[in-house]
């Protein structure tokens, strides 16, 4: 590993000047960048709506509920890219806010339907007003076609046509 002023440092002294971080090559991967802008959208949205307690992914998870009623959870995670144990633990918290109820499947007793609660929606659109004002800020920062073009090359990263996933 070669050294460079990227290698941790000790804490500088109390008073001393901040130092400047060298990012070597990291800014020249794809990767680097979209984990960069990630991290800064999750942490505006968690700003934004914290105070709800929703985190993007379980805003995400009960929106898609709430469109496809009697989803399983196998089709959930599907449609988020991860493993049905990585869905498992925000289904539960759902759950136990009462957003959403999970039914047994009469067809195959092993899974459960996923539906949300009418309860629900009160809270569920107070959040989703402040996601899509979060939203419309972060897409203002690049003009129309910017944001069609980082949309079809985002979806051309993740090896698809459009921005489905």
């Amino acid at each position: 590993m070669k050294s460079s002023s990227t290698a941790l440092k000790r804490k500088a002294p109390a008073g001393a000047a901040p130092r400047r971080i060298d990012f070597d090559e990291l800014p020249t991967y794809v990767g680097y960048q979209v984990r960069r802008t990630q991290a800064k959208i999750f942490a505006e949205f968690e700003s934004t709506l914290g105070n709800l307690d929703f985190t993007p992914g379980s805003f995400g998870v009960l929106t898609l509920i709430r469109a496809n009623p009697g989803i399983t959870q196998v089709m959930l995670a599907a449609a988020f890219g991860v493993d049905k144990s990585t869905m498992s633990p925000v289904i539960f918290r759902l759950e136990k806010r009462g957003l959403v109820r999970r039914e047994v499947l009469a067809s195959d007793r092993r899974c459960h339907a996923l539906f949300f609660q009418p309860s629900a929606e009160a809270a569920f659109l107070a959040a989703r007003e402040k996601f899509r004002a979060l939203e419309a800020g972060v897409a203002a920062r690049l003009s129309k076609p910017e944001q069609r073009e980082l949309a079809r090359l985002l979806a051309k990263l993740q090896g698809g046509a459009d921005g489905g996933g």
